[in-house]
């Protein structure tokens, strides 16, 4: 029958109306998850606040302090000095750590780190809580976030503590040190020092960014305990499993990492919105987001009151609870008697709520809704309103939707890189105001969706293409309760909504058209909008606008519940929608990249280092920006030349450019053979690397195989993969790596290296020793850096002064020196 001008009109309206409450759901669900508000420095004694907090955080990062230096000292002695007034038993251990590549073919590293230690005694003797952060900042960066609030709200947290009684367990306060390094400061605590042995459960804070709300991104094994205490205590607890599955699938670690492996359990606190200020000069007290830093410390001193009266043992699996891997409990005595074993689903609906059940319930209820929708399907197909081939089509719909959807993001995303190229060199390739960009994308994921069911709608019913959409989410539903069951209930509670909301339809006998319709899609559609929106959000903040195209097929997915409302939406006017979005999406771009030029608060970044070559007597300034700027063409002239990457320069395998520079006057790192022997197959070298300018970074690396196992004073460092005895059995094996080792902060003495390599083989080294900072001598002449301009945050390579030596140790003829 064909629709009156009326109807179609009323049909439009309530459309309209339906998805504008769909877009409320979204905002609102974004909205409740933001940080609180900064408490003044007037705030209640016993509370926390960021005001009282943000002293800390302008002391400690006033400038940059990386490990080894008097910047770093200054900041250890605050710290000790603070503990010691609130009254902590407070140490500084110095110590030794050592850590091998966390990848084949990676670079172990090593170095003296100053862990600052604390401990407040408690009433009642039992397992301690720890919280941690640590203080330690990279060359580039001040480190107010990373990780100056992490540090500022646990002293401010030990504050507000002391204005009330003292709890029962043990408080230890670990600030370590080396963390930017390769988490040495946390490997030399959980290693060495016997506080560790009685640390049961672990609160770390972490920042990675410059504001945003602060997440409990990562858990330990049999969390559920936990995961109810937090959401007990906590008053705005922003978690999802989810996120703690993404997390474990990422190349990045924190303290926590230590911990965990220690045998500690543990709870992991980080924001991360402004991504463009993570590791870079951005990140000072002046950008931090003080609501964050609030966030952080409702987390630490609700958590820290909670946990201090708790028997730790019961949530933690310290004899017979949580981390013991038992089975699912059947709940959580709230003053501290529960024994909840097993696994949390969790996740926040509409806000502070955080809900969680235990991961056993995640088989069953995927099967009961499987069930259910197939029910549903069969229902619809023996009424005939629904057809096979038209769920075929709805099917098929969805596809083209969200491919569309993500192919029109990435591409977005690509043409914006290449009208702005000073995208490339920020962290994560993330823009400023990256928020226009996400916004710009999610319209145009919505006019790719409403444009392909513009099309859909003249070859199956509404009831169909629903249907078929919902297969998708069925299907999603399955595959991650098999790969990653923790996030099964992003698709699992939507599933159920719109399973009732189809079966409502079915049963009713409504297509399209008007009356209850609307409004009982847009119902059945909300708890996707609700669910997804926050995870899109969170993850484009983590991650950056890279990840766009995946997220966006998120958004058509969160879209398909709701799908019967675009024929009001394009029943009349066909394309007004899609049209009406594309337009929308790409003003939101364009303004983006109208606001991406270069100021004092959104600031350019450049690549420059410099390096002699001692042997040579020669000196290069070299960078990785294929364009130079006004700054770098100081540098750099027309014969600049283009270096390959080779495997043993210690800046990777990146190709750069360089051109000379000034051969200054530096003491070359030194390495001297304490002992040459060969026992068998094996050759073994007992060496002393040293700098004699004090650097804060020696390296030493491989030009050539043959080097199979390493040791840095006695502790394990490298071993070659797929080196000949690696293995059993013949065959061919994978060429070994080379050789990659660096120690920061080295004593004057330097440091012991022992080298095993294959006997009768030459071996060739290359020793680097690295300052931080450019050498004063050769920028003489040139101009400072504009103040839109800062350099790439690279520990090693960025703004670095670098000397290099190449030693040939030629192979032994006998028993040694």
């Amino acid at each position: 029958m064909r629709e009156t001008p009326d109807r179609s009109n009323r049909s439009t309206a309530a459309a309209l109306a339906a998805f504008l409450f769909l877009g409320a759901i979204a905002w609102a669900s974004v909205a409740s998850i933001q940080p609180p508000a900064a408490a003044p420095t007037d705030a209640p004694a016993a509370e926390f606040s960021s005001g009282r907090a943000m002293r800390h955080v302008r002391a400690i990062a006033a400038r940059p302090h990386p490990t080894g230096t008097a910047e770093n000292a200054r900041v250890r002695d605050y710290l000790v000095g603070e503990l010691r007034s609130l009254g902590l038993e407070t140490e500084v251990q110095a110590a030794e750590a050592v850590a091998a590549p966390s990848y084949a073919g990676g670079a172990a590293v090593a170095g003296r780190v100053e862990n600052v230690v604390a401990r407040r005694r408690g009433t009642g003797g039992g397992r301690a809580l720890m919280l941690a952060a640590h203080y330690d900042s990279v060359p580039t960066a001040p480190g107010a976030t990373d990780d100056a609030a992490g540090v500022a709200a646990i002293l401010e947290t030990l504050r507000a503590l002391g204005e009330g009684p003292p709890p029962a367990n043990d408080l230890v306060v670990l600030f370590t040190d080396g963390e930017e390094l390769g988490l040495l400061g946390a490997r030399a605590f959980a290693a060495e020092h016997p506080w560790m042995n009685e640390v049961a459960l672990v609160l770390n804070f972490e920042g990675r960014g410059a504001g945003g709300p602060s997440m409990m991104f990562e858990t330990s094994a049999g969390n559920r305990a936990l995961v109810s205490e937090l959401s007990a205590a906590a008053p705005r607890p922003v978690a999802s499993s989810l996120m703690y599955e993404a997390y474990k699938r990422l190349p990045n670690d924190t303290d926590m990492t230590v911990f965990r492996e220690a045998g500690a359990a543990g709870l992991n606190f980080a924001y991360a919105a402004r991504l463009t200020h993570y590791h870079t000069a951005l990140d000072s007290a002046d950008e931090l987001d003080e609501r964050s830093l609030q966030h952080h410390g409702t987390y630490a001193l609700s958590l820290a009151r909670r946990f201090g009266g708790l028997d730790l043992r019961t949530l933690t699996g310290a004899g017979g609870g949580v981390g013991d891997g038992g089975d699912v409990g059947a709940g959580v005595n709230r003053e501290g008697g529960g024994n909840v074993t097993g696994d949390a689903v969790f996740f926040n609906l509409f806000g502070p709520m955080l809900v969680s059940y235990p991961a056993g319930w995640v088989v069953p209820l995927t099967l009961a809704l499987i069930v259910a929708f197939a029910a549903v399907l069969a229902l619809g197909l023996r009424r005939r309103r629904l057809s096979a081939k038209g769920i075929a089509a709805g099917w098929f719909a969805l596809l083209v939707a969200g491919a569309a959807a993500g192919l029109s993001a990435a591409g977005a995303w690509r043409a914006v890189k290449a009208l702005h190229a000073g995208f490339e060199s920020l962290p994560w390739q993330t823009p400023y105001d990256s928020w226009l960009y996400e916004l710009g994308f999610v319209l145009l994921a919505v006019a790719a969706a409403s444009g392909v069911y513009a099309l859909a709608f003249r070859r199956a019913s509404g009831l169909d293409l629903l249907a078929g959409a919902l297969v998708w989410w069925a299907l999603a539903l399955l595959l991650t309760t098999a790969l990653v069951p923790s996030a099964s209930y992003l698709f699992a509670w939507p599933l159920l909504f719109a399973v009732a909301g189809l079966a409502f339809r079915v049963l009713r006998g409504a297509d399209d058209g008007g009356g209850a319709a609307p409004f009982v899609s847009a119902l059945a559609a909300a708890p996707a909008v609700a669910f997804v929106a926050p995870s899109v959000y969170l993850f484009g903040m983590m991650m950056g606008l890279e990840l766009s195209g995946y997220l966006m097929v998120l958004v058509v997915l969160a879209l398909a519940p709701a799908v019967t409302l675009l024929r009001g939406g394009v029943s009349a006017r066909r394309w007004l929608l899609p049209g009406a979005a594309t337009l929308a999406g790409l003003a939101f771009v364009v303004a983006g990249l109208s606001s991406a030029g270069f100021d004092a608060r959104h600031k350019k970044v450049n690549h420059l280092f410099y390096q002699l070559d001692a042997d040579a007597g020669r000196a290069a300034w070299t960078t990785s920006d294929r364009e130079r700027d006004e700054w770098t063409s100081q540098f750099f002239t027309a014969a600049a030349r283009r270096v390959e990457p080779e495997a043993w320069r210690s800046w990777g395998r990146r190709a750069m450019w360089e051109d000379d520079a000034p051969a200054l006057p530096l003491a070359a790192p030194t390495l001297e053979v304490l002992e040459d022997r060969t026992e068998g197959e094996a050759r073994r070298l007992r060496l002393r690397v040293a700098s004699p300018r004090g650097a804060q970074m020696l390296m030493v690396s491989a030009a050539s195989t043959g080097v199979t196992k390493a040791q840095i004073n006695g502790r394990e460092a490298w071993s070659a993969p797929g080196s000949p005895t690696a293995g059993a059995g013949g065959g061919q094996q994978t060429p070994p790596a080379l050789l990659r080792v660096s120690y920061s902060a080295p004593p004057v003495e330097g440091f012991e290296l022992q080298i095993e390599a294959r006997a009768g083989v030459e071996v060739s080294l290359v020793v680097e020793d690295i300052t931080f900072g450019l050498p004063a001598e050769a920028l003489a002449g040139r101009g400072p850096r504009p103040d839109h301009m800062m350099p790439l945050p690279n520990y090693r390579w960025s703004d670095t002064t670098l000397v290099r030596r190449a030693v040939s140790l030629p192979a032994a003829g006998g028993a040694g020196l």
